[in-house]
């Protein structure tokens, strides 16, 4: 069971295979289960991967139904709930870390499969990563709980917070972060040139089941997207003036456009009209020449 949010396991005990690569710790699945699933109920794993899953719910008594890509099981495609045959107390699922391991044709089969999450695209990915995690919410019971086990990688420079998009994609309540010490890395064992910080962790993201629809949750949280659209047009128009004192306005265009060029707005300009109305932070000295309100 979870005292704190933070945890380690030096070793990743007796179950599922260890040489199935990125293969959780059973240990983390244990607590998550004695943590926050009630008594009697259905802990569905839908990418069983190595076995971890199955054999803990085995060695704690649990009820389990458990699946994969590798068995035929869709996430993308396939109703969970219809396939467990009726709602999780828990579900635990520790999905792919986008590109970083392959998975369909290297780890299981002989050939790539186009629905495998480790083959997709890091925009694929994150779509699907959306669809998945709904597929996941409403296939558990009301009151019932989820949790997505989700590291981050780094390639080429960039670091890609994969645990960040998961808390901002998931339906239901988020409860709890728990952080996850790794252990035996493969990054471990190399030598990299320059100074590199090594990601040593990951993140256990748990959320509660809310009443309203996967589906649902997703059009609120467009539309809190939109409302962040409107803030960052408004905080980039607000930083240009700040800059550049009292300007006419073709002089905002001109160091509005690279900003406008990355939106899908092709009225851009007409957005930059609509900020600069705002009485709150824009004062127009004349037509056609605006400064920062004070």
């Amino acid at each position: 069971m979870f005292r704190n949010s933070v945890v380690s396991y030096p070793d990743r005990g007796p179950w599922g295979r260890g040489s199935y690569r990125g293969n959780c710790t059973g240990h983390i699945v244990r607590d998550c289960v004695q943590t926050y699933m009630r008594d009697g109920g259905l802990l569905v794993d839908p990418s069983v991967g190595g076995g971890t899953s199955a054999d803990v719910a085995r060695d704690l008594g649990v009820r389990f139904f458990g699946t994969d890509l590798s068995q035929g099981f869709n996430l993308l495609t396939d109703d969970l709930a219809a396939a467990a045959g009726e709602q999780a107390a828990l579900v635990f699922w520790h999905p792919p870390y986008g590109p970083m391991i392959a998975y369909s044709g290297n780890m299981y089969g002989t050939e790539a499969n186009p629905w495998d999450l480790s083959r997709m695209s890091l925009k694929d990915f994150s779509e699907a990563m959306v669809v998945c995690a709904m597929n996941i919410h409403d296939a558990v019971e009301p009151g019932g709980h989820y949790a997505i086990l989700m590291g981050n990688y780094r390639k080429d420079g960039r670091y890609y917070n994969l645990s960040g998009m998961v808390e901002r994609i998931a339906p239901g309540v988020l409860v709890d972060e728990i952080i996850k010490v790794q252990h035996n890395c493969v990054s471990d064992r190399r030598t990299y040139a320059g100074s590199i910080v090594r990601i040593a962790h990951e993140k256990l993201l748990v959320f509660r089941k809310q009443s309203m629809g996967a589906v649902y949750f997703l059009a609120r949280v467009l539309k809190q997207i939109e409302g962040m659209a409107a803030m960052t047009w408004n905080a980039a128009v607000r930083r240009i003036v700040q800059r550049g004192g009292t300007m006419a306005l073709p002089d905002i265009y001109a160091a509005v456009k690279p900003y406008a060029e990355t939106r899908d707005n092709p009225h851009w300009q007409a957005k930059v009209r609509q900020v600069l109305q705002n009485e709150r932070y824009f004062e127009r000295v004349q037509k056609g020449v605006y400064k920062l309100a004070t």
